[in-house]
């Protein structure tokens, strides 16, 4: 393709950007108490909008699970500390369960409920869960991981069809960027957060810690060499951009300026030994790594107030006054044709060129000529001399064609001839000057076959857009199609949400245009792009991306809270999808879940990761309509899950809250359905009449189905207050159509919703739990903070129960017989407390607890004061006859973080809500099973053998039954995970490299855990 690039020369400068640490930055160094960053994140939103976009609503989910994990010290825990107290904890089981054979216990049963797919009724932006990465196999796009925020990563063999979880064993199930070995698929590679990277060589079956704490924040990308594969990158939200030369053991900077931001890496295409970074910055390494040079400016956009209709300029108004070119009789194309650049009065060496019109397409030019004639010349300020150039590409030398200086009172016409199809050419004007009647020098007579170009410029130059990228995260895209392109996007500033401007490069990154999206947004929410660019229009850097495809470098995707596309080299785009789901079909768009995460082109297929699953685009380049894009996340169970509530009915009936996913009710014919949108929070099903639902978003904001969620119904928010991120909302368990919310007070509505009254007084501070007694309803209990209060009237003022002063409290459960009985889940080293006289005293339940945070509470009507509690990883039961010891309630139940416990005695099941794997239940603890005999591997039915063994030993059961099978060392570090083996034929388990002592075999089954001892010699 042939293209002209005419290009003015003169100097611009532009402002310094500054970067000071705010609270995201705080939260990500891992070294401030929770308190501190509260402080700072006040201070940051304080008179501030706290609406779309300004990341309060990102901070205020930060906030609500911190609280809910500090450890004494007040800072958070590392993942580097679950990861070693899970190993401990695995190995005191292990121990536990060899050495008590006599009195073993129940262990549960437990099976996922979902939601494993959405189903949107009145919910308007449904989704699965949120996903955060994606990697593929090189050459098999079927072999699929991905990773959800914190639901862990997840594999499928068939393009998505089928799905399998690859990290319920680990101590981690944040996971925010992975990398897939490019010659080895079974060696994957997770980031997670406070800089951690997890691998696993066994595909995903088993991880280890290869790195921590290189870096503070979530790990954005991971990037393998594929020739040299010990040779890798990563970039780190708040640590910087990487490399490690170790395969990930250890890893350096990049480049110093580099130590702030870390988002992106790319390769260039076919050549591994370039390699693109961007942070808030952008780099370009050509020699495989070992150095990166920082690429310092791109080619701005003068400010000449040119318009824009249906994305091509208006030519004629553009002429019109200061500051202005102005073209007639042609249509220009940028990127294919003749373009009009900008550069530094300083010579043809100055500063990097800058797009300043669209150029003219020559597709069907045939040695063209290109005259210029100048008339009038009067010189202005300091500069005497007027020089034109030409070259072919923006990386090569200048050619002087003519020099004009104040000597000169007449010029000769410049005649360029353009006889090469293949090249491009750039002509460049260095200097200013103005007609004598102040006017402007004219260059008339560019002729390219019949097409006419004229150019005014005036004396106005000096105030064009700087040459600078700003300071704002930069995401980058490349295409197998043309090697030497390179596409960046910019968000607006250190701290800024929307579209900031986007940039090509022709030249392998040394240098880059500027294309003109002046007014657009393309981070925002409406389909036109033009929502205000302020920080409550977009959510970036954490939804944002850009992507080339491989087949046709000119197809460009662009995505924020929406996606977009460009067919012609990112010069106009439209949109793809709207995020909400309800207008999609009027708009004919496509449906992918808002806030996009990635971009991903594999072969021709486009996928995005978004807050509500991955969704592709088998057809990215042909024409937009609601199919555009398939959700292929069904079979994904990794909903996050803030609270929920079940029916007393078999079957039972389920509603609950999730993060970016709304409320979800599962109804009585097994099947979820989609019913409130945003972020779902507390819900319950009303006990007489299962099909009225009641739901909440953040902040207090009260919804209500009357018909199972198809439709919602009026309910009203207590005097318009606003309550906590999960504020409490709560039925009473005996009076009909009587429900209870906590803000800063406690209400209560005798009609279902729409009419409240006071019944406490005002508090403190927003209320964090309220618990209302099933045997005396008038026994109430709300609490925030350390802070607990008591009515036993129902309304009044409540009394503090100054007895406790302990730690922030983050569960409250009410004995079922006993309104005198509560215990409290709290962060502090003591994790459970228990009254039994209503508050005045309290006992520590801590006991054998592993170091988790307690989380969840529900006290179990089984006349032996039976008590389950929720931890970041499992749940724990006690009773009167368990000797002050937590039996593990684990069997089958994946180390996620638990948010609530609740069960139907109907059905005789213990349910829980999850952060991260849905919706969760099992048998309740059978009291029965304790003093059963010998509750070894004999009682599974399995065979072991040999023991001790060296090289191999084999399992083998007389029962076809699907067993899960773990071996752990001494330590409790898991060493082999197997699922759903069936043993009837005898399966040999390979130890050759383990070192010699002892190991345990974990095998389960839906009946129980079965415990043995291994000597390997």
């Amino acid at each position: 393709m042939k293209k002209i690039y005419l290009v003015l020369l003169l100097l611009s400068t532009g402002p310094l950007f500054s970067q000071s640490k705010d609270y995201s930055e705080m939260i990500n160094e891992g070294t401030y108490t929770v308190q501190e960053i509260q402080a700072a994140a006040e201070a940051h939103f304080e008179n501030k909008d706290k609406g779309r976009g300004s990341g309060y609503k990102q901070y205020k989910r930060w906030e609500y699970q911190a609280l809910r994990s500090i450890k004494d010290n007040g800072v958070l825990r590392s993942n580097k500390f679950y990861y070693n107290e899970l190993e401990r904890y695995n190995n005191y089981i292990n121990q536990k369960a060899i050495s008590s054979r006599s009195a073993s216990s129940d262990n549960g049963s437990w099976e996922q409920l979902g939601p494993y797919s959405w189903n949107a009724t009145s919910g308007w932006n449904p989704g699965t869960g949120r996903i955060t990465s994606v990697a593929f196999e090189t050459g098999n796009e079927n072999h699929i991981i991905v990773g959800a925020e914190t639901g862990g990563v997840w594999k499928t063999i068939d393009g998505g069809t089928n799905w399998s979880p690859l990290s319920d064993n680990f101590s981690n199930m944040k996971v925010y960027a992975l990398a897939m070995h490019p010659t080895n698929p079974s060696i994957y590679f997770w980031g997670s957060d406070n800089g951690t990277i997890f691998k696993s060589t066994d595909a995903g079956a088993t991880w280890n810690l290869v790195a921590s704490t290189i870096g503070n924040g979530e790990v954005n990308s991971i990037l393998i060499d594929p020739n040299t594969t010990s040779k890798m990158y990563c970039s780190i939200e708040y640590g910087g951009l990487f490399k490690s030369t170790n395969s990930g053991t250890s890893w350096t900077l990049i480049h110093p300026d580099a130590s702030t931001r870390g988002y992106d890496f790319e390769f260039k295409p076919l050549d591994p030994n370039t390699v693109y970074a961007s942070g808030t910055s952008v780099f370009k390494s050509t020699d495989g790594g070992t150095t990166f040079n920082k690429i310092e400016a791109p080619i701005g956009i003068p400010n000449f107030d040119t318009q824009y209709v249906n994305g091509s300029i208006d030519w004629t108004s553009a002429a019109v006054g200061f500051q202005h070119f102005g073209v007639t009789s042609i249509t220009p194309k940028t990127g294919n044709g003749l373009g009009l650049f900008v550069k530094g009065t300083n010579g043809a060496s100055g500063n990097s060129t800058k797009l300043v019109i669209p150029a003219l397409n020559l597709d069907s030019a045939t040695n063209p000529v290109v005259k210029f004639s100048y008339t009038q010349p009067d010189y202005f300020g300091d500069v005497d001399v007027l020089k034109v150039y030409y070259k072919t590409a923006l990386s090569s030398a200048w050619v002087e064609l003519a020099s004009y200086t104040t000597a000169q009172e007449s010029w000769s016409d410049i005649t360029l001839n353009l006889p090469n199809p293949s090249s491009d050419y750039y002509i460049a004007f260095e200097g200013a000057v103005t007609n004598a009647g102040g006017g402007g020098v004219t260059l008339d007579d560019v002729t390219v076959e019949t097409s006419n170009l004229g150019v005014l410029f005036s004396d106005g130059f000096e105030s064009s857009t700087p040459n600078v990228f700003n300071s704002g995260a930069k995401m980058l895209a490349v295409s197998e199609a043309d090697p030497s392109v390179v596409y960046l996007v910019e968000a607006s500033g250190t701290s800024g949400a929307h579209f900031n401007g986007l940039y090509k490069s022709t030249d392998s990154g040394n240098n880059f245009i500027t294309l003109d999206h002046s007014g657009k947004n393309y981070f925002g929410y409406n389909v036109v792009a033009t929502d205000p660019s302020d920080a409550t229009s977009g959510q970036a850097p954490r939804d944002m991306d850009i992507a080339v495809s491989h087949t046709n470098v000119n197809e460009v995707h662009i995505a924020g809270i929406n996606t977009w596309r460009s067919l012609d080299g990112g010069v106009t785009f439209n949109p793809t999808t709207n995020w909400n789901i309800s207008v999609t079909e009027s708009d004919n768009l496509g449906y992918s879940h808002a806030d996009v995460d990635l971009l991903t082109f594999v072969g021709s297929t486009l996928y995005t990761t978004t807050d509500g699953g991955l969704f592709k685009a088998t057809n990215s380049a042909g024409p937009i309509s609601t199919t555009y894009f398939t959700d292929i996340t069904s079979g994904l169970g990794i909903r996050q899950f803030y609270a929920f509530g079940i029916s007393q009915t078999n079957p039972v009936v389920i509603t609950g809250g999730a993060q970016d996913n709304g409320s979800a009710t599962l109804t009585s014919t097994g099947l979820w359905r989609d019913w409130i949108g945003g972020d779902g929070m507390e819900g319950f099903v009303d006990k007489t009449n299962s099909q009225i639902i009641y739901g909440t978003a953040q902040e207090g904001s009260l919804n209500k189905s009357i018909d199972g969620g198809q439709t919602l119904a009026g309910i009203t928010i207590p005097d318009n207050k606003t309550g906590n991120w999960v504020t409490p909302f709560e039925q009473d368990p005996v009076a009909v159509n009587v429900i209870y919310a906590g803000y800063d007070q406690v209400y209560k509505s005798l009609d279902g919703g729409l009419n409240w009254i006071a019944i406490s007084q005002v508090f403190s501070s927003k209320l964090n739990h309220l618990k209302i007694a099933h045997s005396n309803p008038n026994t109430m209990y709300a609490s925030y903070h350390n802070k607990i209060y008591k009515t036993t009237t129902g309304s009044g003022t409540w009394t503090e129960l100054s007895s406790y002063s302990g730690d922030n409290i983050n569960s409250v459960a009410i004995h079922p017989t006993n309104a005198n009985k509560v215990a409290i889940a709290t962060i502090g080293t003591e994790k459970v407390y228990v009254t039994n006289d209503g508050g005045t005293t309290w006992t520590s339940y801590k006991f054998d607890l592993p170091d988790f945070s307690a989380l969840a509470l529900v006290w179990e009507n089984n006349g032996n004061d039976g008590l389950y509690l929720g931890m970041d990883y499992g749940v724990y039961y006690i009773d009167n006859t368990t000797n002050n010891s937590w039996q593990p309630f684990i069997n089958n139940l994946p180390n996620v973080k638990i948010s609530e416990l609740e069960i139907n005695y109907l059905d005789n099941k213990l349910y829980t809500a999850t952060y991260g794997r849905g919706v969760w239940r099992t048998p309740r603890y059978d009291i029965t099973t304790l003093g059963t005999t010998d509750n070894s591997i004999k009682e599974a039915g399995i065979k072991m053998y040999p023991n001790p063994a060296s090289q191999t030993f084999h399992l083998v059961s007389n029962s076809d039954e699907s067993v899960d099978v773990r071996v752990f060392n001494a330590l409790g570090k898991l060493m082999f995970f197997k699922k759903n083996l069936n043993l009837i034929e005898d399966y040999k388990i390979d130890i050759s490299q383990y070192e010699t002592g002892f190991y345990f075999v974990r095998i389960n089954n839906e009946n129980g855990i079965f415990t043995y001892k291994l000597i390997v010699k």
